[in-house]
Formats: structure tokens, sequence, C-alpha cells
């Protein structure tokens, strides 16, 4: 469980296949871990040299962490002088400029361990959790290497493209295993993305905006996730129309339109949990006893008991089991102010997008909908 009063370490390690971290907290003078974390080298920073690899942990580590430790003191446990190499880098320009200046908002010191002792972090880097990817049956078959390359022979217009990958002088297009791609210039998403026909481009947009796991959200991030996977000349102003003109979206999405209004902002945390947030969603049904077994179960014996919580005026939170739950953690318990939803802001829009999104695939009987909710 975090103690915010205990001192925090976080251990890094890289290896030439992925990086990893520990979250560690010193309490009665015995090491506690609170996460661990990985996760895999991409191609191009698997040719990154030791030294930048170790310091690429310890970038990630703390972002990754970043919820534990802002504003907090602690300490980054490494076997590797990366750090310090960093620090004293004279004149850093790109990448090492940006790492510098994301460690700059952190107050931490730094210990040197040998390999024989830094046991945790080297196992984690060395045996990385695969990062999720979303894929789709369909399209793994769509975008099969020979499907592909013989869809792209039916379109006409990308001959111009294919013929500008044949020139000496061509770094943005490649042929590969067949398939024309395009260069991402942008660091999210692949480094090569294939060029989608005009004929397949319907397909992609019905499921990166149309498909239940997709939301029917707006074209922002609609064009956000496919960007990363696929290129077309002209893909941004599809996107747009696409979403724009989607019945679904125009039925039942809408669109706030009041004034805005002064801004009196509830002041910020001061620690991890430190403050947390609840609400019911909609019509719902939410037994008491299922919020009184997520606060103690998922928030006070995992997390530690918050200062604060505020939650809506809902009846499961003012109920006894919940109110004696709370007194009991010792927790203040603030109620937002009656028909002002805007007291609990974030949370509520959350809702309202998530509520949107369900709202999608909900029939007459709303047995779509429960489905999903229990997911």
């Amino acid at each position: 469980m975090y103690d915010e009063r205990a001192s925090t370490e976080i251990h890094t390690d890289a290896s030439g296949y992925g990086i990893g971290a520990v979250l560690v907290q010193i309490q009665n003078n015995v090491e506690k871990v609170i996460a661990y974390a990985s996760r895999t080298l991409t191609k191009a920073e698997k040719n990154y040299s030791t030294t930048e690899r170790e310091c690429l942990a310890i970038v990630w580590a703390t972002n990754k962490f970043r919820p534990y430790i802002f504003g907090k003191h602690f300490t980054v446990v490494t076997d590797h002088h990366s750090l310090c190499w960093l620090m004293n880098l004279k004149d850093p320009s790109g990448r090492l400029a940006r790492w510098a200046l994301r460690l700059q908002e952190h107050d931490f010191d730094v210990k040197y361990k040998t390999g024989k002792k830094h046991s945790d972090a080297d196992a984690l880097s060395r045996n990385p959790v695969e990062e999720e990817t979303e894929t789709s049956d369909k399209f793994l078959t769509v975008t099969t290497s020979m499907n592909l390359a013989m869809e792209q022979k039916k379109d006409q217009d990308l001959a111009k493209l294919k013929l500008l990958s044949n020139s000496s002088k061509n770094e943005e297009f490649r042929f590969i295993d067949g398939i024309l791609c395009r260069k991402n210039f942008d660091p999210d998403g692949k480094l090569w993305l294939p060029v989608i026909p005009k004929h397949l481009r319907a397909d992609i947009l019905r499921h990166f905006h149309d498909a239940p796991t997709a939301g029917h959200l707006g074209f922002a991030k609609t064009y956000d996730r496919i960007r990363k996977r696929f290129y077309w000349p002209g893909m941004y102003r599809n996107v747009v129309r696409y979403v724009m003109h989607c019945r679904e979206c125009q039925r039942r999405m809408s669109v706030p339109q009041r004034p805005p209004g002064r801004l009196v902002p509830i002041p910020p945390a001061i620690a991890p949990f430190h403050r947390i947030e609840l609400i019911s969603l909609g019509d719902f049904q939410t037994e008491v006893d299922e919020i009184a077994k997520f606060l103690l179960e998922e928030i006070v014996l995992r997390h530690g008991a918050p200062r604060v919580i505020i939650t809506d005026r809902g009846a499961v939170f003012r109920s006894r089991l919940v109110s004696s739950l709370v007194d009991l953690c010792n927790i203040d318990h603030r109620f937002t102010t009656a028909y002002h939803p805007q007291t609990n802001g974030l949370t509520e829009r959350f809702n309202k997008t998530l509520s949107d999104m369900l709202s999608m695939y909900v029939d007459v009987e709303q047995k779509i909908g429960m489905k999903f909710y229990h997911l």
C-alpha cells in the first residue's frame, strides 16, 4: 500500500530488448513494492547505445509512475551512470535535450547499485510486457502482404506514388514486402505506414469510428487512431467529412452550448489518492454494497484511505453503509452542490463520453447496453 510519508525509490534497468522499472517504498525499514512496469523497445530504440537505453528507462519510468512521485522527493536506483552523463552533457540537442527537460520537473537524487543487487528491474527488462495493440480479424486479413499489394494495384491514383517510390531521391515512399508504404515522420505509430487504396478507405473509416470498440468518437480522436496505422492522401479531410456525416452521431450526440462561466477550481491534491471523485452513471442501478465493496477493496486496501472523497448526492453515497465506512476510515466525505454537476466536472464529462459511446449500441430493451456496461 502506498504511503505518502515513506521514502520512495524507482529501480530502473534496460537491456537490448526492453526496459523495466519497479516503484519501491521503504516502510518500517523494509522495501515494499508498489508497482512493476516494463515494455519492449521499438526498432529505433534498439539502436540506442547502452547509456541512451538506460536514460530512456529512467525517463519512461518517471513518466509511468508520475502520479506517485510528482511533487515528492524520490531516489532513482540504477546500475549505470547514465543519468550523470545526461545531466553533464554540454549543449544537448534533440532527443537528449527533451529527456533532460522532462526530468527537470522532478525532485530526485540518484543511487548506484551493482548489477548483482539490481535483479528486480533487470528481470523485468529482460522479459518485458508486450504492448497491447488494437487489431481486428477483418483487417488482419485485408492488410496481409498479398491482399493489400493486390488491392493497391487496382487503384490507378496510386500509380504516381509508385513511380515516386522508384526515384533515387525519394525518402518518403518505399516498397516493403511488395506493399507501397509511406514513412511516418511522427514519433507515434509505426515507422512505415501502408498506403490504403481508395476503395478500402471507407471500410477503415467504419472500423475506427462505427465499431463497438471505436465508440463513435469525434474526428480528432478517430483521425489520430487511423494516422498511426495507415496513410492515404487527404486522410484528415476524409475523416472529418465521414464523422460530420455520421447518422448515428447526428441523432445521438448533443453539442453543449452553455456560456462559459467563472472557473473556481478545487485545489489540486497534494499526494496520489489524496482525493478521489465518484458519481453514479445515469439510470444504471448500483447497489449500496457494491459501492462500499469498491471503496474498500479497490481504493482503501490497494492505495490507502484517501483524505477526501467528493461524490454526487445519489442515494447510494448517502447510505448508512457508505457513511459508516467513510467514518471508519477517517475520510472527509464531501457532496457536490445540488443541481450543479460542474462541481465534479471532470468525472461528469468522462461519464458523458462513456454514456455517448454506450448509447450507440443500446437497443429498445437496452440489452446491448447492459452487456457493454458489465464488461
